[in-house]
């Protein structure tokens, strides 16, 4: 196992203080943390390109585990509906409120 730590590395613990004393200032940290995800995926690969493909690629990710999210929301709020059009949310609720 290689264990040795790389520039890639470097480029990611300086980033994070980035991220940190922009968070600390109060001042936007999203381009922070965009610079060093493409530095960072740069120096990982060799490549710009694959640094610069990350934003996207990072997008995707992100909108992917998001639809779970909003796909379990939506069917929640989709029975809470069947539910009241039925009157059972009524007939949970009578022993609490009689």
């Amino acid at each position: 196992m290689d264990t040795h730590i790389t520039a890639a590395h470097w480029i990611y613990l300086a980033g994070i203080v980035v991220i940190l004393i922009t968070m600390a200032l109060r001042k936007e940290h999203r381009r922070a943390r965009s610079h060093r995800d493409v530095a960072d995926r740069w120096a990982f690969s060799g490549s710009i390109i694959t640094g610069l493909s990350s934003i996207f690629n990072a997008s995707l990710v992100a909108a992917k585990e998001l639809f779970n999210i909003f796909l379990i929301i939506a069917l929640v709020t989709a029975m809470l509906g069947a539910l009241r059009q039925m009157g059972a949310d009524r007939l949970m609720l009578r022993r609490f409120v009689a």
